[in-house]
């Protein structure tokens, strides 16, 4: 019985060594196919991977991605297209906006033609759904960026600010009118009112911000409306009712040779010539003379300066505002400014003169005739003349005759001697002459029919004293 249980433990255990050595030499020739076909079975395998269908990667919009400011981050563009298209409506028929005036009188209609509005959903999406994905553009870098940065809007509308523009200015254009003043036109002598007219304004900045917000809010069809500003002439035909034509006149004499003055003369005529002058204004000359530069046509000429004649800018003007102001006298406006020389002008007497001087010294008049006036004034070749046209309200026997009166004299200064370098040594120069200084008042006589009615002073005229003052020349001989 022992025997028979150790003869069949021995099988077993040989049956066991046997079953091991064919695993053993099952594994190394396996091992051994694996080393000598292993490139054949890997080509064939990586060809077969090759061979399979690759799915294809469909792009998204990022998700900072907007379209016409709606949220499309992580749709791709078929998706985006849709949702787009559902939610814009592209429908360009009709007016897009008609502008109206507030008193509805004036209305003006567009179509999205004329404004060009254009819808391009597909434009925005194909834009959108590229936009900072190709390193090879240019500005790649930038759209990158501007992502990273937050949203960035696609618009799939477009229009033309310009021709916006065009058409409120177009508008401005229609309705946009100054007010203006009544006046005069002068024809071959006879004058003729021209009518004041009321003045219309828009206010075009106002009008494109309102027409630019309804087409970018898209409420097409809808009316924008805008005020019209209606401003009033200040002077109307009724400031010209009872004008009867001239009623002070001058003319003031003047010798010819020296050219520069004589185109101050013309040039000072010139600038009061035609002026209008509306009942309550205040005329002033320097306003119309000034700035006394070449520029605005003055010459250097003789002039008064610290009393003596020397030349500068202007010299002679003020023969024009003396002419100016007799003229006003014999109109019998109100005088409001009126300065005399310093000394005494050879085209006027004393008392009859009006000098000025940069902006302290000035000529005014105050239109109290209740009527326009008008004013003429041009040279001869032998005299300036001032015409002043309005409304005569003295009775027609009235006329008017102006005088001046000696008031005071005053002696010159002692005479002073100054030595001239400029002046050969020993000689003797005078340069200016004594004058006494003089008081004079200039009355205005009032004849009614050749009758003396009154007698009214019209200014007190002082002017200075002057010294003799002689040069002593000091240049020695070479």
């Amino acid at each position: 019985m022992s025997n028979y249980k150790s003869s069949r433990k021995k099988k077993k255990k040989n049956i066991f060594l046997n079953t091991v050595i064919i695993l053993a030499v099952a594994f190394v020739l396996l091992a051994l196919a694996l080393i000598l076909f292993r490139r054949p079975i890997m080509s064939m395998y990586y060809q077969w991977k090759l061979d399979q269908p690759i799915e294809p990667v469909t792009p998204v919009m990022d998700k900072n991605i907007l379209i016409d400011g709606k949220e499309v981050g992580g749709m791709t563009e078929e998706e985006a297209l849709s949702f787009i298209g559902s939610e814009v409506n592209t429908d360009t028929e009709g007016n897009a906006i008609v502008i109206k005036s507030s008193d509805k009188k004036h209305t003006y209609e567009y179509t999205f033609q004329d404004l060009d509005i254009k819808f391009d959903i597909e434009g925005a999406v194909n834009r959108a759904i590229n936009f900072g994905k190709n390193p090879d553009k240019e500005n790649w870098w930038r759209e990158f960026k501007a992502l990273e940065g937050g949203k960035v809007n696609f618009a799939v509308m477009s229009w033309s600010r310009p021709k916006a523009t065009s058409f409120v200015n177009a508008i401005a254009s229609e309705i946009n009118v100054e007010a203006k003043d009544a006046g005069f036109v002068r024809q071959n002598g006879v004058f003729t009112v021209t009518p004041s007219a009321t003045g219309y304004a828009i206010d075009k900045d106002k009008l494109l911000a309102d027409v630019t917000k309804l087409i970018e809010n898209r409420e097409f069809g809808n009316e924008v409306t805008f005020e019209i500003k209606v401003t009033e002439p200040k002077h109307t035909d009724k400031d010209f009712q009872g004008f009867t034509g001239l009623i002070g006149t001058y003319s003031s004499p003047y010798t010819g040779g020296d050219a520069n003055r004589i185109q101050n003369l013309r040039n000072g005529c010139s600038k009061i010539n035609g002026v209008v002058v509306y009942p309550g204004e205040v005329f002033s000359t320097n306003a119309r003379f000034n700035p006394c530069t070449e520029a605005n046509g003055w010459a250097s000429a003789g002039t008064i300066v610290n009393g003596k004649i020397e030349d500068s800018v202007g010299g002679g003007m003020c023969q024009v505002s003396s002419a100016l102001y007799m003229a006003l006298l014999n109109a019998e406006v109100e005088i409001t400014e009126r300065h005399n020389h310093s000394m005494k002008v050879g085209y006027a007497d004393y008392g009859f003169d009006a000098t000025l001087a940069g902006d302290y010294k000035d000529l005014k008049f105050k239109n109290d005739t209740g009527c326009a006036i008008y004013m003429e004034s041009y040279i001869t070749g032998s005299n300036v003349v001032v015409n002043i046209y309005g409304k005569e309200v003295h009775s027609p026997g009235r006329t008017l005759k102006f005088s001046n009166k000696f008031i005071d004299s005053k002696d010159p200064p002692d005479p002073i001697e100054k030595y001239d370098p400029e002046l050969p040594d020993g000689t003797r120069k005078i340069e200016t002459t004594a004058m006494k200084g003089v008081t004079y008042e200039l009355y205005k006589s009032i004849y009614e029919n050749g009758v003396l009615k009154d007698t009214v002073k019209v200014n007190t005229s002082t002017y200075s004293p002057r010294g003799q003052v002689t040069l002593i020349g000091t240049k020695k001989a070479e």
